[in-house]
């Protein structure tokens, strides 16, 4: 946020914004169907680059814009939910992070003009400084090696069953991460994104900024220490005291730190339900060596490479742990290993 504190940001900026959004949108057609998902928070010349682009490609796009939800995960209003229900694809510019956990986006999802595919490209918590400096900037090649790195360590975890997650701040976990159809996390991590399906040519997903590679425990299997010492959804920003969740057969017990520490707790026990402590959510190391280190906004530092991104409450994949939310902080310079034998990465370095 360095250029913004000391420039703010002047509606100049447009010029290198429509820039970076030149990778994501780049398979855009004419007819495309978008609708944008924004909220009163949110810069409004990051949404205002996007149409600008989609139109110049000749899509129909649609910006629903709504007060600033709650709580992350919270559901779109129910206006913008039946708008996008008309749409090819749904772009997420909110100021709260989205999953597809939500009744409304499952809603989207399930009703939508994709017949239960419509992709939402998640670009929650986005500002100007990541598009333009950061892992927004990222180029094709970049993108294509970040693939192929995902794609390997999507491999050892199709074949593993026991993952092990260190940091020098206290990281100590272990987890079950079997039962994925045979070869899905190659497949899904391995996959350049925002291409279009070759048989029904239909745009497929994406997140922007890319990279990273996540796999969901097993319910039930999480045992350890997640030391959260970086940022997370709440409280927002670059923290000063590190959150430590203690974690017993995939549930949140302990929740010990500063002032953060008690802030995550409040949150949980304002927003949450009896779920949102369960380890649903997801573990995940982020390759994008664009995205700088120590921003304090989570759209960047969970793609951060070496990073890894704990979340806890809804499931990303499975469908076996449901919860009002999902919490994610950042574990910075992760190690971790796979059976005992499979290093993935080694104090934020990735070995595979």
């Amino acid at each position: 946020m360095e250029m913004i504190s000391r420039y703010g940001t002047p509606t100049t900026r447009l010029i290198s914004l429509l820039k970076c959004l030149k990778y994501p949108l780049r398979n855009v057609r004419e007819g495309d169907k978008f609708v944008i998902l924004t909220d009163d928070q949110m810069d409004p010349l990051i949404w205002q680059a996007t149409m600008a682009v989609l139109n110049s490609c000749g899509a129909e796009s649609l910006l629903c814009l709504y007060p600033q939800r709650s709580y992350h995960c919270a559901d779109p209003s129910p206006l913008a939910i039946g708008a996008a229900k008309g749409a090819d694809v749904v772009i997420a510019l909110t100021t709260t992070a989205l999953n597809s956990g939500t009744p409304g986006l499952r809603q989207i999802r399930s009703e939508g003009s994709g017949k239960g595919k419509t992709p939402v490209w998640l670009w929650e918590e986005m500002n100007q400084e990541i598009l333009i400096e950061g892992g927004g900037a990222a180029t094709a090649a970049e993108v294509a090696e970040m693939c192929d790195i995902q794609r390997r360590i999507g491999e050892i975890y199709d074949n593993g069953k026991r993952i092990h997650v260190t940091s020098s701040a206290g990281t100590d976990l272990v987890a079950d991460i079997s039962g994925y159809p045979p070869g899905a996390l190659a497949r899904r991590w391995g996959e350049i994104p925002y291409e279009r399906n070759p048989e029904t040519g239909r745009l497929g997903s994406g997140t922007w900024p890319f990279g990273e590679v996540h796999v969901e425990p097993l319910p039930d299997t999480a045992n350890g220490v997640v030391v959260w010492d970086q940022t997370g959804h709440f409280p927002p920003g670059q923290w000063q005291q590190p959150v430590r969740l203690q974690i017993e057969n995939g549930r949140v017990v302990d929740i010990g730190g500063g002032h953060e520490a008690r802030e995550v707790r409040q949150y949980l026990e304002r927003y949450g339900d009896e779920n949102s402590w369960r380890v649903g959510g997801e573990i995940a190391i982020g390759t994008n060596r664009r995205c700088l280190p120590y921003t304090g906004c989570m759209r960047s530092e969970k793609k951060r490479y070496g990073a890894m991104h704990f979340g806890i409450g809804h499931g990303a994949d499975r469908g076996l742990v449901n919860s009002r939310l999902r919490l994610e902080g950042i574990v910075d310079r992760v190690t971790i290993v796979v059976d005992g034998k499979h290093t993935v990465a080694r104090d934020g370095e990735i070995l595979v």
